[in-house]
C-alpha cells in the first residue's frame, strides 16, 4: 500500500456501551468518553451499540443481543477496533469475559 493511501485510511471503530443500572442509563451519554478518545487517536467511530440495563454478570454473553450483533460485524470485518470504556463493559463473569476479549483479539 502506498503511503498516501495509508494516510487516507482511518481506523474504523465500533463502540460498545454496556450500563447495568438505571443511574448509569441516565448519564451514560455524558460519562463515557469514547468519542474523545477515538478522536485523539485519529480513529473514526462507524458503529455504536448500547446495552442499557444489561448486567454483565447475570446475563451470559450468548444472551446479549448487542454483543452477538457486534460479533457478527467482527466476522464480516466491518470494523477494526472494538472500543469499550473499561474492560468490565465486555462482561463481569470471570468464566467467560476473558474468552470474549480473546475472541475479539483474534478477529
Amino acid at each position: 500500500m502506498n503511503l498516501t493511501k495509508a494516510k487516507e485510511t482511518k481506523t474504523r471503530v465500533c463502540c460498545l456501551y454496556r450500563v447495568s443500572t438505571k443511574g448509569q442509563v441516565d448519564k451514560a451519554e455524558n460519562d463515557i468518553p469514547c468519542h474523545e478518545f477515538a478522536e485523539s487517536k485519529g480513529w473514526t467511530i462507524i458503529k455504536e451499540h448500547a446495552e442499557l440495563g444489561v448486567s454483565g454478570f447475570k446475563v451470559a454473553a450468548a444472551d446479549r443481543d448487542e454483543l452477538q450483533e457486534i460479533k457478527r460485524e467482527a466476522e464480516k470485518q466491518e470494523f477494526d477496533i472494538l472500543l469499550v470504556f473499561m474492560y468490565d463493559r465486555l462482561g463481569r463473569n470471570l468464566n467467560e469475559t476473558p474468552f470474549i476479549a480473546e475472541w475479539f483479539t483474534k478477529k
